[in-house]
């Protein structure tokens, strides 16, 4: 279980207008997320990270280090932090530039492998994110589609010992100091 955070909480929204159920959790886009802490359980070398969300276009990007992106964050774990095993972004999957974006750093080295998706996001209106890392590439899909333009195979593994914490609608680094906030709705975040 995750723990709401922020000087304003994200709230359960009860209203028919969730996505799946009657029930989302919405964020402000200033100060709201959820935290799982350092959640060791989520890391991982292969993955595929999901969440509905219906994003209202506002929100406070969040950096994944050199190299990297700059994003709002919808399920991330980890933020730019340092060049150091154990300090990397194990996965950030996020908005930027209005479009699906994706980053984790190298287990060794920290090299960062950003991929960014070709199709504008519209706001307010329900989309679901994916990204998906089989330890030799990555891809990016909205709402079902395939979002990458390209081939993104870096080949290499993410850091899965990232004590850096796991969270949504924010980035965290290991000490859990939160930079970036989403705006909008989030429901049915899940790590595979």
């Amino acid at each position: 279980p995750g723990t709401l955070s922020g000087s304003t909480i994200p709230t359960w929204n009860t209203t028919a207008n969730s996505k799946l159920g009657r029930s989302s959790l919405t964020f402000n886009g200033s100060t709201g997320y959820v935290t799982f802490g350092a959640a060791p359980g989520l890391n991982a070398t292969n993955f595929t990270i999901e969440t509905w969300f219906y994003w209202t276009g506002g929100g406070i990007t969040s950096s994944t280090g050199t190299g990297g992106l700059s994003a709002i964050p919808l399920v991330t774990k980890g933020r730019g932090e340092s060049e150091t095993t154990g300090l990397n972004v194990n996965y950030f999957l996020g908005i930027s530039g209005g479009k699906l974006a994706a980053d984790f750093e190298a287990y060794a080295g920290g090299q960062n492998y950003p991929v960014t998706g070709s199709t504008t996001i519209t706001t307010n209106a329900w989309h679901h994110a994916a990204a998906t890392y089989d330890g030799t590439c990555w891809q990016l899909y909205l709402d079902g589609n395939t979002d990458t333009p390209g081939t993104n195979c870096p080949g290499v593994a993410p850091d899965y010992s990232s004590t850096q914490r796991a969270g949504l609608g924010t980035a965290m680094t290991s000490s859990g100091v939160v930079e970036g906030y989403f705006a909008g709705r989030l429901d049915e975040a899940r790590v595979w």
